[in-house]
């Protein structure tokens, strides 16, 4: 075809279009919007499974970590720094290798002493993440792990909010509680850590031998201290495998065996466990991806069998028109062209229309996502995305136009000219409007119900008790630098701390401890007096007071004596889940367990409700250590009046009455930390709705467009059996015949597809889906309400006509 004869196509295509605005506003709305939320999840699953990371040779990058082997459990993904560091001093199946750890401290000497975040990496790891820097120089590379560095590097939004943006920030000094530090560059504004470590956020970056916890003069970590953000990364040499290396690292550490059963006799071997970079990454969120990406597919083969309805309308307008063109000399092929172009503008506009509310749609997603789920700031419209628009606008054109022309009866064009125009549109034949029907259906109800098992799987974890009261709460973390203190010493400063806390305008109670109400986890096993070890349990430090201030209830025992705070006793509380692990049927209560000092044993006192975090629930059920808080910092629960607050500066000023060198370690809105852990089940609970809902309309539209079409082209049988008696009843008996067979086979269908994938695929799907009973009853129930009436409708319509109407001729 000629361009000139293109360009008239497309011109006659247009102007025809424009004289159906119903028509082309539909399609383009309803094709724009599906095709919008599939370019979004197209854009994450690129990112997921398709585009490189931003990473050193990612075909060879992995991670290792290490599994403890006891003697009746496994302990993966927790690592100590000397299987780390030994590791990485005898390595030879990498050709670049570095050792992370992450942590956070307090600022000394920046405005409001803030908390930030810290990475601590040898030298490879900025080479490996491609890190780059915006003002400044790298750390000076380090000839040995434990080589001492005073360096650092802040990040760009630190830059900004401290330093103005100056380039006077170079060589400046960072004062940490533990020394000083100096500024030598600013990371890029567009860098980010891996998002394994800390959600990829970080302020700071210190050579490994920055870390605290292990490089000190005082007592390094021990073997048996373990720490799930301690990992080493590498890059394999040519030749290596996963499995070489796994092999290679296990021989390197049981070279020392002696060494860690000296400190770590529980355990009986250390397994290093080498992972891909990608999948350590991606941490089992691309299975989220697939499931958002086959939604999203079964919304647009929806949408598609809606528009297919409306080219099958339009194939009834515009059969005359076609006729003409015959009459005229037209050849078959070109009417065929000509139905392309206007199919192809449509998928066009439709398909740009939908580029422009993804670009939209990402921009929101990372908004509500980011910090929640890896790779996030990757996505956008990429070439994946957009070649998938370019393949959508071709394969629905042509869908579109066969269809269109499989209705055009072209050997009879001619002939229908100097008729009614009856005969030139073929009728759907009966089986074709069952397979829609059917079809709609069943993408339908396996859509809602899969969105409703999303919906229970949230509603269950928003639903659930926290154990925890968050209303107009704060959680603080205050101290003072000073280790000659006697912990008595500490005891009274805590004390006249709280007094002085509780002055503040609003401040209704002031409890002691540090609330477990944040996204992180620490975990920590005891043993019995046998000497059986208990699974690694969620733990946190509180005082006697805690429970009252944050309403968790004591269902058994008391809670923490005096002397418990004070060090001279050994005390714990646990949750009842850990009673019915530990004791099914009995109580722990007075019963002694060994943890961190084996001289010293501690009894249970008491047994509270469990606390249920949200994201660790499936987990550990509920499970929970409550440790008797050691005033060594000063941890406090602070409860405001409602409609009152409180800020870092007016409980720093409030506590440094008591001694000026008190610091804030920590300042949490509990409310806020809440809501930062249930933030992506709240997403989640909307999205599903709001799938369900649009699934629903979808389907139901394009269910009633099929019968009408169907129905309008049999309405002169139906009317003249009306004509000639037959009884409504009779009429709708025949009209359900004709479609509730198909529509029950695809709700069945959909049912065990649904049901049955989930019961094969339970273990992989329980951190997603849940089934519940009650809700699927509900749920089935509604979606043949809504088919029935989608086909009862157009069927009503037509059967309550008068006879004569129904005879009536186009």
């Amino acid at each position: 075809m000629s361009v000139q004869r293109l360009t008239k196509q497309i011109k006659h295509a247009s102007s025809s279009l424009l004289q159906a605005p119903g028509f082309t506003s539909a399609i383009v709305l309803t094709l724009s919007l599906t095709l919008a939320c599939f370019f979004v999840v197209m854009s994450l699953f690129s990112s997921y499974f398709i585009k490189p990371l931003n990473v050193d040779d990612e075909a060879r990058l992995v991670v290792v970590e290490q599994d403890n082997v006891y003697s009746d459990k496994n302990s993966p993904g927790f690592q100590s720094f000397q299987s780390i560091i030994h590791w990485y001093n005898n390595h030879d199946n990498f050709d670049k290798v570095a050792a992370i750890n992450i942590g956070e401290d307090v600022i000394m000497n920046l405005p409001g002493q803030p908390k930030l975040n810290m990475t601590f990496a040898s030298n490879d790891y900025y080479d490996i993440t491609n890190m780059q820097l915006a003002a400044g120089q790298h750390l000076s590379p380090q000839k040995r792990l434990d080589e001492k560095s005073t360096e650092v590097l802040i990040s760009y939004s630190i830059w900004q909010t401290y330093f103005d943006g100056s380039k006077n920030a170079i060589g400046q000094t960072i004062e940490l509680v533990h020394g000083q530090y100096k500024i030598v560059g600013v990371v890029a504004k567009d860098y980010a850590n891996p998002f394994m470590f800390n959600r990829s956020k970080s302020d700071l970056w210190f050579h490994f031998s920055g870390d605290s916890r292990f490089y000190n003069d005082d007592r390094p970590s021990p073997w048996w201290n373990l720490f799930g953000s301690l990992k080493l990364i590498g890059t394999l040499k040519a030749g290596e495998t996963p499995e070489s290396t796994k092999a290679y690292l296990h021989a390197r550490i049981l070279e020392i065996k002696s060494d860690w059963k000296a400190e770590f006799d529980e355990v009986d071997d250390i397994v290093p466990i080498v992972t891909p970079f990608r999948e350590k990454e991606l941490n089992g969120n691309d299975t989220l991806a697939i499931f958002m990406l086959v939604g999203v597919v079964s919304l647009v083969l929806i949408a598609l069998l809606n528009v297919s309805n409306l080219f099958i309308s339009r194939a009834v307008v515009k059969h005359k028109q076609l006729a003409l063109q015959a009459v005229l000399g037209a050849k078959r092929s070109v009417i065929f062209t000509s139905i392309l172009v206007e199919s192809s503008l449509l998928m066009v506009v439709s398909a740009l229309a939908g580029l422009f509310f993804a670009a939209w749609g990402i921009k929101l997603f990372k908004f509500l996502s980011e910090g929640h789920l890896p790779l996030v700031s990757a996505i956008n419209l990429d070439l994946t995305v957009v070649s998938s628009a370019v393949i959508c606008c071709v394969v629905f054109a042509w869908l579109f136009a066969f269809i269109t022309s499989r209705l055009i009866n072209f050997g009879q064009l001619r002939t229908q000219i100097q008729s009614s125009g009856k005969g030139g549109v073929s009728q759907i034949k009966g089986s074709t409007v069952k397979l829609l029907i059917a079809l709609q259906l069943f993408l339908a109800t396996a859509l809602v119900i899969g969105a409703t098992m999303a919906l229970n799987k949230t509603l269950e974890t928003l639903l659930r008790p926290l154990g925890s009261e968050v209303d107009n709460r704060y959680s603080t973390m205050l101290f003072i630098n000073d280790r000659e203190r006697t912990l008595e010493q500490k005891y009274n400063d805590l004390q006249k701390i709280r007094a002085a806390v509780a002055n503040i305008d609003g401040v209704v109670k002031v409890g002691h401890g540090d609330s477990p109400v944040n996204d992180g986890l620490r975990s920590s096993t005891v043993k019995d007096m046998s000497g059986k070890e208990t699974v690694f349990i969620p733990q946190a430090w509180v005082g006697p007071d805690y429970f009252d201030i944050t309403g968790l209830k004591i269902i058994e025992g008391r809670t923490f004596s005096e002397a418990a705070i004070r060090g001279e006793k050994h005390e714990f509380l646990v949750t009842k889940a850990v009673n019915d692990m530990l004791k099914p049927g009995g109580s722990l209560v007075g019963e002694k367990f060994l943890s961190f000092d084996p001289d010293n044993p501690v009894e249970v006192v008491g047994i509270t409700e469990n606390f249920n975090h949200p994201k660790f629930f499936d987990k550990h059920q509920g499970r929970h250590f409550w440790w008797a808080a050691q005033p060594y910092a000063f941890g406090l629960i602070i409860q405001m009046e409602q409609g009152k607050t409180l800020n870092r500066e007016q409980l720093l000023q409030a506590a440094r009455t008591v001694d000026s060198r008190i610091g804030l370690w920590k300042f949490d809105f509990l409310e806020d930390e809440y809501a930062k852990m249930v933030h992506m089940e709240r997403i989640t609970l909307s999205l599903s709705i709001v799938l369900a809902l649009f699934t629903l309309v979808l389907a139901g539209i394009g269910i009633y467009g099929v019968l009408s079409y169907n129905l309008g082209l049999r309405r002169y049988e139906y009317g003249m059996r009306m004509a000639l008696g037959a009884k409504r009843k009779r009429l709708y008996q025949q009209l359900l015949s004709d479609t509730l067979l198909p529509l029950a086979f695809a709700f069945i269908a959909a049912l065990v597809v649904m049901v049955g994938g989930y019961t094969m695929f339970k273990v992989e799907l329980a951190n997603w889906l849940l089934l519940n009973w009650l809700w699927l009853t509900i749920t089935a129930a509604s979606i043949v309400l809504f088919a029935l009436f989608a086909t009862l409708f157009p069927m009503s319509k037509l059967i309550n006509a008068k006879p004569m109407a129904a005879l009536r001729d186009n």
